[in-house]
């Protein structure tokens, strides 16, 4: 049963305070008004179905007695009852037309009077009670209006009650939301920094305690990123120490002979100055450069077009009106490197483009031998040189193209993986959302 319950429960906390709030004034407004109508109705009903009876039994004493038509006329139009009498003739039916607890209580008036024959129409607009007269074989037939016999002051407190706990969830509603938008933008402050994209614009607010956790959350923001860019900084620092020696290692190799090992030699120093200058320039792309608006079609284009040969076509499919924000150099070098990727192994890529929603996907598929399956975990992991993973760069030749890639893409809060039900060829599949605050 609990768990069955859980399941029915709001998942939103939203929902569950609105629940929380909307349950007991639900309930306490259902209790008072069953309490409210029922003795209500009980009391006051007695006492009007009482005097209708007293009034009616009034007149038709009078009758008995043969008064005066017209004092009796009076009397009547005074209260608003009409009274008609059927000569000689017996009751054809006794009780009541209808039970219900209005014409209940009537009738219990009517016996407390001593009436044990009596019928009571309430089929029509108008309500009859039909007694006989004690002085001879007549019948009365009394009317009198139906509405009587309701109170008015039901509606009105039933409509009152529910009018008021509309007016309060309503207020409720209005503080709920301000109170959960705070919430919202923590969550998303923290979904944003969890995909690389810096959150300078956000601010606690709201409740003391959601205040507490969004300082929490900026502190640890800030030493998060004091810790990459202390990292980067060294990492940078390193490379650029070592251009000098290794500079004085590739001069001096160049005058040494010619040999076997000196090329060998010379191609591996030239892989770490390649390495050193392709990290120095990843990481000032990655903390200088701004977001821009950019048509995809166009930056697609521009990356590919240093790419395109005889030997090798690339084939762009997407919307020409769809533009995204991003950071030009390094979403440029990140695409760059996976087509570069394609051309050495391929003849062909399609780029193809769509957008869903708030998110802009792009795959980048050739007809090349594919990406070895082996090694599909570690494709985007720095220094991943093996030929059948295809991460071997021509312009960098470290492995570090793909890793550079998912830096660049992880920056701008998408993801790239590979697409390994792709049938022959390599296809990797980019997400980047799209987001108003970046322009």
């Amino acid at each position: 049963m609990l768990p069955l319950i859980k399941k029915m429960l709001p998942k939103s906390i939203f929902f569950r305070f609105l629940l929380i709030l909307i349950t007991p004034v639900v309930t306490s407004q259902l209790v008072v008004s069953i309490i409210f109508s029922e003795r209500y109705t009980q009391i006051v009903l007695g006492i009007i179905s009482r005097q209708m009876v007293g009034e009616a039994i009034a007149v038709t004493k009078l009758l008995d007695m043969q008064c005066d038509n017209r004092y009796i006329d009076a009397i009547k139009e005074s209260m608003k009852i009409k009274i008609e009498i059927i000569s000689n003739k017996q009751l054809e039916k006794t009780g009541i037309s209808k039970s219900h607890k209005a014409y209940r209580v009537l009738r219990s008036a009517l016996v407390k009077r001593g009436y044990e024959k009596y019928y009571i129409d309430t089929c029509d607009e108008s309500m009859e009670i039909y007694v006989p007269s004690n002085s001879n074989n007549d019948i009365y037939k009394i009317s009198f209006a139906r509405k009587n016999l309701y109170m008015k002051i039901i509606p009105v407190v039933l409509g009152s009650g529910v009018t008021s706990a509309l007016l309060l969830i309503v207020i409720a509603l209005i503080f709920l939301k301000n109170q959960t938008r705070p919430i919202k933008k923590l969550a998303k402050a923290a979904t944003e920094f969890g995909r690389g994209i810096d959150t300078e614009d956000y601010k606690p607010e709201g409740a003391y305690e959601i205040r507490v956790a969004g300082k929490a959350f900026c502190e640890m923001k800030n030493q998060v990123k004091d810790l990459m860019d202390r990292r980067l900084k060294v990492l940078a620092g390193i490379s650029h120490d070592l251009r000098t020696p290794l500079t004085k290692m590739k001069l001096q190799l160049s005058l040494m002979p010619k040999t076997k090992e000196t090329k060998w030699l010379a191609s591996d120093v030239n892989m770490m100055i390649k390495m050193t200058e392709s990290f120095t320039i990843h990481v000032a792309e990655q903390n200088n450069e701004a977001f821009t608006v950019r048509s995809l079609l166009a930056f697609l284009t521009e990356v590919s077009r240093g790419h395109g040969s005889d030997n090798f076509k690339v084939h762009i499919h997407g919307a020409a009106d769809l533009k995204i924000p991003i950071k030009y150099i390094s979403l440029k070098r990140a695409f760059g490197n996976i087509v570069a990727n394609a051309k050495r192994y391929a003849s062909n890529i399609h780029i193809t483009f769509t957008q869903d929603a708030d998110v802009v996907t792009i795959r980048f598929v050739d007809d090349g031998p594919g990406v070895d399956k082996n090694i599909v975990d570690d494709i985007f992991s720095p220094f991943v040189r093996q030929d059948s993973a295809r991460t071997h760069y021509e312009g960098v030749g470290v492995g570090l193209g793909l890793s550079i890639a998912k830096d660049a893409i992880t920056a701008h809060g998408g993801t790239i993986s590979i697409d390994t039900t792709q049938p022959h060829g390599g296809a990797f599949v980019v997400t980047i959302p799209i987001r108003d605050d970046a322009q």
